[in-house]
């Protein structure tokens, strides 16, 4: 039977969010990230443990990206 109604998305974000603190929230999701990958890869090894570590890098980078808007958004 085809679906004429697009399922909901999973995860919304509320229109009265300052651009602030979604970056501020975004910054701890990526920590998060990063924090599990860091400790997936310690179960790991060879080229998985290789891939994990390259995510939290990934992770780490966007992260520095998110947190250095931040700092600029806060000196405006």
């Amino acid at each position: 039977m085809l679906k004429i109604v697009p399922d909901p998305p999973l995860f919304t974000v509320s229109a009265n969010v300052s651009q602030e603190d979604a970056l501020m929230h975004a910054s701890d999701l990526l920590r998060c990230a990063a924090t599990s990958a860091c400790e997936f890869s310690d179960s790991m090894t060879g080229t998985q443990r290789d891939m994990t570590l390259s995510i939290m890098h990934l992770v780490e980078m966007a992260k520095v990206m998110v947190d250095r808007t931040i700092d600029n958004l806060q000196t405006d």
